[in-house]
């Protein structure tokens, strides 16, 4: 999926389109997702270890707060696999856990519900949601956007900066 850069720094973000950005179609619908970004250069920290890693993403992450367009749907669909996979993970741990107390032979195939469930929290997270990094500017970058949002985002761009540098493209 396409990444977009959506803001010249963490403080002033461009309009988006009434777009989704997961689907692509028109909406009036909108998320707030707050939280902090990194830059990615440091993600190359974890090879000095944990530690230098933290400590580069910490002192080098932004705090944001931005609006996207996000169908109701669409996030509805999402929180619903997240809490559907969460149960099939506790209900597979405690399925093993209650048969290996009992002493019952081969309890650790009852785990499989806990591998799948881990499997599809860690896919709906991958594709349901939106990344926010810093780009090398400072500016906010939303990743796994859908290409329809990103072609509207690019329009409405070079409509409002006629000649000037549109940001992601």
């Amino acid at each position: 999926m396409p990444s977009v850069q959506v803001s010249e720094s963490t403080f002033r973000v461009v309009p988006l389109p009434p777009v989704c950005v997961k689907t692509g179609t028109p909406t009036a619908d909108v998320l707030t997702i707050k939280g902090s970004a990194a830059p990615t250069w440091s993600w190359f920290m974890i090879i000095f270890g944990f530690f230098p890693w933290l400590v580069a993403s910490m002192a080098s992450s932004k705090s944001y707060e931005i609006q996207v367009p996000m169908q109701a749907a669409v996030w509805r669909r999402h929180r619903r696999v997240r809490r559907a996979a969460v149960v099939l993970f506790v209900v597979g741990v405690t399925f093993a856990i209650v048969a290996t107390i009992q002493g019952r032979p081969n309890s650790g195939i009852l785990l499989m519900p806990a591998f799948i469930g881990a499997a599809v929290y860690a896919a709906n997270e991958w594709f349901n949601t939106i990344g926010v990094q810093l780009s090398r500017e400072g500016g906010l970058m939303l990743t796994r956007v859908h290409p329809g949002f990103l072609r509207a985002l690019l329009e409405s761009l070079r409509g409002s900066q006629a000649g000037g540098r549109v940001p992601g493209a």
